[in-house]
């Protein structure tokens, strides 16, 4: 599972050159986007360039919500991911 999060000073709610060259490179490695909503608003702009970064090769099924926290101009993103199918790791045992 793959999850990058972060502040990438992308604006991800316009569209621009710099923007399709991060969804390219992203996108080769199955990694998209989650966020659609604004996560830092201050006086009358609004931006998304921070967001959540997602493997949807292996997830498809998840949700990223905002959190508001009044402590900063930015927003938290919550990353809820359903229905999450682990692997069983096999254990072996070697005594000599």
């Amino acid at each position: 599972m793959i999850v990058i999060c972060g502040d990438f000073n992308i604006n991800y709610l316009a569209e621009n050159d710099v923007r399709k060259q991060l969804d390219a490179m992203l996108i080769s490695h199955y990694l998209t986007s989650g966020v659609d909503f604004p996560t830092r608003i201050q006086n009358k702009s609004s931006t998304t360039i921070g967001t959540t970064f997602i493997n949807t090769l292996h997830y498809s099924n998840f949700l990223i919500t905002p959190q508001f926290n009044g402590l900063s101009d930015y927003d938290a993103q919550l990353l809820t991911i359903k229905e999450i199918n682990l692997a069983k790791q096999t254990c072996h045992t070697i005594r000599i």
